[in-house]
C-alpha cells in the first residue's frame, strides 16, 4: 500500500506529534507499506531510510504551510494521505480527493484556537465570545485584543468545515473523540499513537549525554501552564522527598521554575531541550516522573515512552492519561496537587511499589505497539483507497 503521512512537524527536532509520526511511518514500512513523509518541518531528506520530502513554506505559517502540503499533493493520485496535525490536515483536505483522507486529531485544534483549551490558567469550556474576550488577554498584542475574535472564530469554522471532509478522523484518545463528536465532526474513531517498546529501550540502555543524580525525579515537556509547570516545584516541595528535580524542557515558565525552587529549597538541574534520546535515557534512570500536566491530555508521548521503559509514574488524572496509566498498575494517577505531592512522596521511598508499576508499565505498553495498532492503521487506509 502507498501511504503518505503529511506533517508540519517531524525529527530531528520535534515533539510529540513528530516522533509520533515518526514511529508510525517506521511501523508501516515494517509491515511492508512504501511510507513517504512530507513535512515542513527542518531536517535531513534520508532520515531513517524513509522518503522524507521536507517542504520550505516561508512566510505567515497558518497560510504558507497548508499552501505548501497542497502544492505539493497536487500531483499525487496513488495511495491515502494521512495528516497528522492542523495545517497539514489543511493542505489535504484542500485537495480535489478529500475522501481518500486520514487526518489524526493530536490535540485540542478543531475546538481551541490555541490548541490547549486553556485560558488564564484555567480550563476553559468552549470558544464562545465571552470566554475568547478573556482568553486574547496577554495574549494577543495591542490595545484592544478582542478586535482578534472574529478571526479566531472563522479560523475555528475553517478548521472544521475541512475537517468534516476527511475520509476518516482519527481521535488519539477516547477524551478527543468525545469533543470533535460534540463539536459536530464526523466520522470519528480513536486510534492511539504507536510506541516501539524494543526500539524505546534500547536507546535508553545506553549512557546520556549529561551528568545525572544517582536518584532523582523528572519532568519532561514544554514549560508552560496547560503542561503544569507552575505547579511541579511546589509539589515536590510539598513531597519533601530531598530529591533533586532533573527538568528537561524550555518555555516561558523557565525563571518561574529557578525562582520557586530557590524559594522551596527543591534542588533544580534545569537543562533546557534535550535530544530525544537522552530524554530516554534519563527517563530509564529516573527514581520517578512527575506529570503535573493541567490540560486535557490527548495522549501523552512522554507517559507512552516512560510506560514502554517502566518509569515509575505520578501523573494528574487529565484528558486521555487514564487511558494510558492504570491507576495503581501501571503508575499513580491523582485529581489534585496534594494528591500528587504524596503520590511523588510515595514513589520516592516505596521501592516495591516502583517495582510493581514498572512490571505493569511495561505490559500496559504492548497496547501501544506497532503489532498491535499498524493492523488498524491499515484497516482504515483500505477503507479510502
Amino acid at each position: 500500500m502507498r501511504v503518505l503521512l503529511v506533517s508540519e512537524v517531524y525529527p530531528p527536532r520535534a515533539g510529540g506529534a513528530g516522533w509520533s509520526t515518526r514511529a508510525l511511518a517506521l511501523g508501516l514500512r515494517a509491515a511492508g507499506h512504501a511510507v513517504s513523509v512530507v513535512t515542513t518541518s527542518l531536517g535531513p531528506l534520508d532520515s531513517d531510510g524513509l522518503d522524507v520530502r521536507r517542504l520550505v513554506a516561508r512566510g505567515r505559517r497558518r497560510l504558507t504551510v497548508p499552501r505548501a502540503f497542497a502544492a505539493h499533493l497536487a500531483g499525487e493520485d496513488e495511495g491515502v494521505l494521512h495528516a497528522q496535525h492542523s495545517l497539514s490536515a489543511l493542505g489535504c483536505l484542500a485537495g480535489e480527493r478529500p475522501g481518500r483522507v486520514a487526518v489524526t486529531v493530536r490535540d485540542h485544534w478543531p475546538v481551541c484556537f490555541w490548541s490547549t483549551r486553556i485560558s488564564q490558567g484555567a480550563l476553559c469550556p468552549h470558544c464562545g465570545t465571552a470566554p475568547m474576550t478573556r482568553c486574547v488577554q496577554g495574549r494577543v498584542p495591542g490595545p484592544v485584543p478582542w478586535a482578534a475574535i472574529p478571526y479566531m472564530k472563522a479560523d475555528l469554522a475553517e478548521k472544521r468545515a475541512a475537517l468534516g471532509r476527511a475520509g476518516a478522523t482519527l481521535a488519539v484518545s477516547q477524551a478527543i473523540a468525545a469533543e470533535l463528536t460534540e463539536a459536530g465532526i464526523p466520522r470519528v474513531e480513536v486510534l492511539p499513537n504507536v510506541v516501539d517498546a524494543a526500539e524505546t529501550r534500547a536507546i535508553a540502555a545506553a549512557e546520556p549525554g549529561f551528568p545525572l543524580p544517582d536518584r532523582f525525579l523528572l519532568f519532561v515537556g514544554k514549560l508552560e501552564e496547560n503542561k503544569g509547570a507552575r505547579l511541579l516545584v511546589p509539589t515536590v516541595a510539598a513531597a519533601g522527598t530531598g530529591l533533586p528535580l532533573v527538568v528537561l524542557g524550555e518555555g516561558s515558565l523557565a525563571h518561574t521554575l529557578k525562582f520557586d525552587a530557590a524559594a522551596a529549597g527543591v534542588s533544580l538541574v534545569l537543562r533546557g531541550w534535550a535530544h530525544r534520546e537522552d530524554v530516554l535515557r534519563a527517563m530509564g534512570r529516573a527514581t520517578a516522573l512527575v506529570f503535573p500536566s493541567l490540560w486535557p491530555e490527548p495522549l501523552s508521548r512522554v507517559l507512552l515512552e516512560a510506560l514502554a521503559l517502566g518509569t515509575p509514574m505520578a501523573a494528574m488524572d487529565t484528558g486521555g492519561t487514564r487511558e494510558i496509566l492504570e491507576d495503581g498498575r501501571s503508575g499513580l494517577v491523582v485529581s489534585d496537587a496534594a494528591s500528587l505531592s504524596d503520590a511523588v512522596r510515595r514513589l520516592a521511598a516505596e521501592r516495591p511499589l516502583r517495582g510493581r508499576l514498572a512490571e505493569g508499565a511495561r505490559a500496559r505498553a504492548e497496547a501501544f505497539s506497532p503489532a498491535a495498532l499498524v493492523p488498524r492503521y491499515e484497516a482504515v487506509y483500505r477503507r479510502l483507497r
